[in-house]
């Protein structure tokens, strides 16, 4: 017996809720049994939730398979194709459309539709050519209702994007995951109880805690997840601390990885449940710790935390500085990267809890006043307040100018040319409403760097004289310092270590002359080595380091204390 599959498919999903699938199935079940046919149910040929109009079906769906399997011999040419009408197989123009019916009855496929029985073959189209006619009628209305669908469509959805834009009307039930439709589909409710899981996010996110360590924190206390996930997971966490949404804003035209497609923002448009101020804080962080060498973590569960993490490198050579010899107790040291390589520079180490009491003795001994009043940061706030200004008085006179055409369309004129106007203005004032948005949280974290430099200070004091005196759990004092290393970043750029003092080692290139000079002279190795070994000798109890904070100012200190001629000038 001639064997038969059933192609199966729709295009929204939502369908499976209702009769399609069990429709399709039964009808080819029924073609089959009264046509001699055996029914393969081995083979699964469904594209459930796939459109047909842009080919995705074809491409990369179940029917683009099926043709595959009749190449590769799974399938038999003899076989047929059962379908409910030729719109299953594609809703492509005519010309395209026509290519898949042809690639499939030239393989030896017999295709029947099953609404009214039209049997389709090669063999039968070679001599008798009025069926193809019907089939392409068939294609070319498919084609045509589908368009106008997506014509309707999308002028529906541009309808509801130039409500919600003029109007702030809702757009759908989707929304974020803290907040719902109101009852009359009038506005946006929050969820408290959600609502409160995204403000920790954002204080635990302004602490130092990256995405992870949020994740592993919140799984640990077994914080409800988003939309009943088992676990909650960094990609959940890391998008809703960078959704804008929180403070109210709507962002349009998003693909489906959240990626802006046409960056529209329409302001005020859902319940606020942040402040702005945190929402910007959070993002010039997160930005900061990014260029820094990625997100500050907790580190390895039970390992002791270097709050000097990303921002410590080599005084000698530049080289980032790594950890040895660290446990759950025991701090561990501070190494240059190249030394540990064998590519020369200072190999003398810097005890990491040596360095925090230095640092915080350091925070304790500054004449703040000093550095908070420098001119550097205070040129730099003016200077981007200046831009903000400057953005906001351009997007103002944008709007009004955008006000004045939609007027000029009411009143009637050229409507194609206010139309290209219009659509030109509309895309400048998104692209200034984004540049505001930037400006905002550039400005943000310039005059949070300036206002809580000091607190971040005595914060620093704060825990580590908590931490020195508190008896806890070794996870509670991770916590600690992951705040600790928040704070130290929010201050300090970067930390330069002269591990061995004001020792400096010389080149490659150095070296090799000295060694040449040294031989002419008609020393051996021994006495060469000998030479360097005095010449280049590190002394630990001379180290010192420069710290450069991020309003600009340097300062190099030894036990604690500024050196007001550095050792390295």
């Amino acid at each position: 017996m001639p064997v038969a599959y059933s192609y199966v498919r729709f295009s929204s999903l939502e369908q499976r809720k209702g009769d399609s699938l069990r429709r399709q199935m039964t009808a080819s079940a029924q073609y089959a049994a009264q046509h001699g046919l055996t029914l393969d149910e081995t083979l699964h040929v469904h594209d459930l939730g796939v459109s047909a109009f842009h080919g995705s079906n074809y491409e990369h769906g179940a029917l683009g398979q099926f043709i595959a399997a009749i190449d590769n011999g799974t399938v038999s040419p003899d076989s047929f194709l059962l379908v409910e009408s030729l719109d299953r197989l594609s809703r492509l123009p005519v010309t395209e459309a026509l290519v898949i019916f042809q690639e499939i009855i030239n393989r030896g496929i017999t295709i029947v539709t099953l609404t009214d029985s039209a049997i389709y073959s090669k063999e039968r189209l070679k001599n008798d050519w009025l069926p193809l006619l019907t089939a392409l009628v068939s294609m070319s209305r498919a084609h045509e209702e589908s368009a106008m669908k997506s014509i309707r469509s999308k002028a529906s959805w541009d309808a509801k994007k130039d409500r919600a834009k003029q109007h702030k009307e809702v757009l759908s039930k989707r929304c974020p995951w803290w907040l719902k439709v109101s009852a009359d589909r009038s506005h946006y409710e929050i969820i408290e109880e959600k609502a409160a899981i995204v403000r920790q996010m954002f204080q635990l996110s302004r602490d130092g805690m990256g995405g992870w360590s949020i994740v592993r924190q919140f799984n640990e206390q077994g914080i409800p997840t988003i939309h009943r996930a088992k676990y909650w997971q960094s990609s959940s966490v890391n998008f809703t601390l960078k959704n804008i949404a929180a403070i109210g804003v709507l962002q349009l035209d998003q693909d489906h990885n959240g990626q802006t497609t046409t960056n529209t923002f329409i302001e005020d448009f859902y319940p606020p449940i942040i402040e702005k101020s945190l929402f910007y804080e959070v993002q010039a962080l997160r930005k900061e710790r990014d260029r820094d060498q990625g997100s500050v973590s907790a580190g390895r569960k039970g390992r002791y935390l270097n709050i000097f993490q990303g921002i410590v490198k080599c005084g000698y050579c530049g080289t980032g500085m790594h950890v040895r010899n660290r446990s759950t107790t025991r701090p561990g040291n501070l190494y240059c990267g190249k030394s540990l390589e064998g590519a020369g520079c200072i190999g003398t180490s810097y005890n990491i809890g040596d360095l925090e009491s230095e640092f915080m003795e350091f925070t304790r001994e500054l004449d703040a006043l000093r550095v908070l009043g420098d001119e550097t940061s205070k040129n730099a706030i003016t200077a981007k307040r200046s831009e903000l200004v400057a953005c906001e008085g351009i997007l103002e006179d944008a709007e009004k100018r955008f006000s004045n055409l939609m007027i000029a369309m009411e009143t009637g004129g050229d409507i194609k040319m206010l139309v290209t106007r219009t659509r030109t203005l509309e895309g400048q004032m998104n692209d200034l409403k984004k540049q505001r948005l930037e400006l905002q949280s550039e400005l943000q974290s310039l005059m949070n760097t300036a206002q809580d430099e000091q607190h971040s200070y005595e914060a620093l004091g704060k825990l580590i004289e908590q931490l020195q005196t508190m008896d806890a759990e070794p996870d509670e004092r991770t916590q600690f310092r992951v705040r600790m290393q928040s704070e130290v970043q929010k201050v300090v750029r970067r930390l330069l270590l002269f591990s061995g003092g004001p020792c400096k080692p010389p080149s490659q290139e150095e070296i090799e002359r000295l060694t040449v000079a040294l031989r002419s002279d008609g020393h051996d190795d021994d006495a060469i080595r000998a030479y360097f070994d005095t010449e280049i000798k590190p002394d630990r109890t001379q180290r010192y380091f420069t710290a450069f904070m991020r309003n600009g100012i340097a300062r190099t200190v030894k036990n604690g204390r500024v050196l007001e001629t550095p050792p390295h000038a």
